[in-house]
């Protein structure tokens, strides 16, 4: 492989590493009541909808909790307190992001393990593949076309 083409591999696989790294660091925790109750509310699905977190819906119940999660969060609770509380008071169901530890975190581990395990298998797959002789023609291999030629 030529130096020019490994470098433009190189820097490929930087900007994706540094892609990824950017996408999972956030700006930091909300700096205003309003925005830490926006981003504790986008984790708690809400009891009457389908599909929707307490902070995308409008019905009573996602209200109440909105509600319940500002009260909560201007006296000071941390966010996983206030998760806990709703999920106590609401149901475990309440709960759109699942724990990172114990049998849980497998959901955030899996992924990662699996992606992993399949660019290190393509890479296995296409270094045999490129060790792997070209096959040559025989001299039974040459006969037989030449007579295919001639019976043509």
């Amino acid at each position: 492989m030529s130096r020019a083409r490994r470098v433009s591999w190189a820097v490929m696989a930087a900007l994706l590493v540094v892609s990824l790294a950017r996408a999972t660091f956030d700006d930091g925790p909300p700096r205003t009541t309003e925005e830490q109750v926006e981003a504790i509310a986008r984790t708690l699905k809400c009891p009457q909808c389908s599909g929707q977190s307490v902070a995308d819906s409008d019905v009573a119940a996602s209200r109440a909790i909105r509600v319940e999660i500002a009260k909560l969060v201007e006296e000071g609770e941390p966010a996983r307190v206030i998760r806990a509380k709703i999920a106590a008071t609401y149901g475990e169901q309440v709960q759109l992001v699942p724990p990172a530890s114990g049998w849980a975190g497998l959901v955030w581990v899996l992924p990662v393990v699996a992606m992993v395990a399949a660019v290190l298998a393509l890479g296995a797959a296409f270094a045999r593949w490129r060790r792997a002789p070209a096959s040559a023609a025989t001299d039974e291999d040459k006969a037989l076309v030449e007579q295919a030629l001639r019976e043509r």
